[in-house]
């Protein structure tokens, strides 16, 4: 199997699993977000009033395991502050301080960054409906901070870099130490009380309370500023995406198979080649063998002449490498016959000619009668 598997072909083998182990990823991110879709497209929407009471009420669980509804934010408690705009205030809050950083590594810089502060704060909010000032059918939203790609549902309230103080000596030491600073990312984010959502997930009725909750493994959890055929289109463009993404490793799946067997299947047939090649030689040192042993039996008297002509002539004829074969082997393109066919089979790759260095193409043997 080592005739055939050498570091290209290894080479080939990796990338061909890992193309296929991409594709295979790809194709599953495919499938759910084109099931996600097909799920919000054909979720039901229920309007916050009595009738989502009555629905919850004749369930025999007291829950819709996927349903939608809209409503406004309002808190349940106490409302989370702004640290930077007074007098805004949400249900969600994400914290972030960032220190960026530019460091050298093997010659090359690149950037780097240092997370000093993530903190998210989440408190119970009801979605409510729009334009009442009594809520007499609200839904309790849990869980918000598990919700699908919720980060992108925040609204940023503050975002500032602060670039740290320096001089030119300063600047030079950070230079020879390999590190420099950059400054400091200061980032807010939250979910504003007023604000206009949606959410999908599982309806549960708990005494006189309705609570949203995140749905079984089969569905996403939604929370979103956006409507519902927003998401639906926005969920098949990913789908889509991921579809011709997955196609397109595909197709470089299945160049590198068709790449690799062309080139095993060139290695077979040099193999056989050389094999018959092999048998060529044998045949032809065996009737050299044979030549030989009839003319050490010939008269006396012409025995001393020939065996002279024939060192003569085998002299000229030994193999440049071995100076012990006769020359068996024809190389081409440039056609030197100077190498007998075991040293020929041994020629280090790439092979070329011992006489004119010129790369060789192929093997043809010849007989010298």
């Amino acid at each position: 199997m080592g005739v055939f598997i050498d570091g290209v072909d290894i080479g080939v083998i990796v990338a061909i699993g890992i193309d296929f182990a991409l594709a295979y990823g790809i194709n599953k991110m495919y499938h759910r977000a084109l099931r996600a879709a097909l799920n919000i497209d054909n979720v039901k929407q229920y309007a916050l009033d009595k009738r989502l009471h009555q629905k919850l009420e004749e369930s025999p669980t007291r829950s819709i395991p996927y349903g939608c509804v809209e409503g406004i934010v309002r808190p349940v408690g106490a409302t989370l502050q702004s640290h930077y705009k007074p007098g805004t205030e949400g249900v969600m809050q994400h914290s972030s301080m960032v220190e960026h950083k530019s460091r050298r590594l093997q010659g090359f810089w690149s950037d780097v960054k240092n997370v000093i502060i993530d903190k998210l704060e989440v408190i119970p909010f009801y979605l409510v409906p729009h334009g009442e000032s009594t809520y007499p059918t609200k839904v309790m939203v849990t869980e918000p901070n598990s919700a699908y790609n919720i980060e992108q549902e925040l609204l940023v309230t503050h975002e500032n870099f602060i670039q740290p103080q320096t001089d030119i000596i300063k600047k030079g030491m950070e230079l020879i130490s390999g590190e420099v600073h950059k400054g400091l990312q200061e980032t807010e984010k939250m979910l504003i009380v007023g604000t206009q959502l949606m959410a999908i997930g599982r309806l549960v009725k708990e005494g006189d309370d309705i609570k949203m909750k995140p749905p079984s493994d089969d569905y996403k959890y939604i929370i979103s500023r956006k409507t519902k055929d927003e998401l639906v289109r926005l969920l098949q463009n990913r789908a889509w995406i991921y579809k011709i993404v997955a196609r397109v490793l595909g197709v470089a799946g299945f160049t590198l198979i068709c790449f690799w067997v062309y080139r095993v299947y060139r290695k077979v047939r040099k193999v056989n080649e050389i094999e018959k090649m092999k048998k060529q030689i044998q045949q032809q040192r065996d009737r050299e063998e044979q030549r030989r042993a009839r003319t050490a039996y010939r008269s006396d008297s012409n025995r001393t002449s020939v065996i002279s002509e024939e060192s003569q002539d085998w002299d000229n004829r030994q193999c440049v490498v071995c100076l012990n074969n006769q020359r068996e082997v024809v190389l081409l393109n440039c056609g030197h016959v100077c190498v007998c066919g075991d040293c020929a089979f041994a020629l280090p790759e790439p092979k070329k000619c011992p006489v004119c260095r010129e790369r060789v193409e192929k093997f043809v043997t010849t007989y010298t009668p």
